[in-house]
């Protein structure tokens, strides 16, 4: 049994609780594979911290291609799991490439919440940046993360602004969070993002089981939208509300080991093919 594991939106895979997950499936004898989005930490990829979702759904096919060539791994056992923009990356992929039998979102970035009053500007900006590099010019940066822990276009990525500012400052002090971790990304991940509208490719999920992990106090994504996109999905699934979580912090904390639980059962149910259509 495989599970494929990746991070959150220009977070890499040491980052947030991805270790331990991944560690988890292996000590429960699924076998994980941790990676980076390209462009993204130890991933390579031009321009660096490129955030194009369109892009990542090919990644997982070509991840699935991989790991379908190992000895050790039986291609009719594999499945795929990811973590806010990556769990909604996920279900797009598992909509179209069959080869995944089932996949888990934890708290999948369905829709993201932006400030309307920056939008204008920060698509200008993209615009400008498309013209500059036409002329051979390098690619605009943002600081994913302000120095108050807020992003400058506008954008709510779930972090907890104070716990955001004392990763910035961390940043600034040469601490490095994790190997590959830059705090920026080019200006035209928002475009991208702006244009990411996930959900209509989910209704191909079916017949393949889908498991959601939906935080309770999930201030990027709330619950009751993943809820709703759950709720759409007409083949198997199973949910959990976390009760006292929000989108950062789903994989810490006391609830971690029996959130893995929930999820090593549902592999299996998958794989046995016990899961219902609620």
């Amino acid at each position: 049994m495989i599970m494929l594991t990746r991070s959150k939106f220009n977070c890499v895979k040491e980052m947030l609780g991805l270790p331990e997950a991944a560690r988890a499936f292996q000590d429960a004898g699924i076998t994980a594979l941790i990676h980076d989005p390209r462009s993204v930490g130890q991933s390579d990829g031009n321009p660096r911290n490129d955030v194009d979702p369109f892009r990542q759904v090919g990644d997982y096919s070509d991840a699935l291609t991989f790991l379908g060539s190992l000895h050790s791994v039986d291609p009719n056992r594999m499945g795929v799991w990811g973590i806010s923009l990556s769990g909604a990356v996920a279900l797009c992929a598992t909509s179209f490439d069959k080869r995944a039998k089932l996949v888990i979102a934890v708290c999948p970035a369905a829709e993201y919440r932006y400030n309307h009053d920056k939008l204008p500007k920060v698509l200008a900006k993209c615009f400008q940046d498309r013209q500059s590099q036409v002329k051979g010019n390098p690619p605009f940066y943002l600081p994913m993360l302000s120095d108050s822990g807020e992003n400058p276009a506008g954008f709510e990525f779930g972090f907890e602004r104070e716990k955001a500012a004392q990763m910035v400052a961390a940043g600034n002090e040469g601490k490095e969070l994790a190997p590959g971790h830059v705090n920026r990304t080019t200006v035209q991940s928002y475009h991208k993002l702006m244009m990411w509208q996930p959900w209509s490719m989910w209704k191909y999920l079916d017949p393949t089981p889908v498991m959601f992990i939906v935080p309770e106090d999930d201030n990027l994504c709330p619950a009751e939208v993943q809820m709703r996109h759950f709720l759409a999905l007409t083949g198997p699934k199973r949910s959990h509300i976390q009760a006292g979580r929000g989108h950062m912090d789903i994989l810490e904390g006391d609830s971690f080991a029996d959130l893995m639980a929930l999820q090593i059962q549902f592999i299996r149910d998958a794989l046995d093919g016990t899961v219902s259509k609620e």
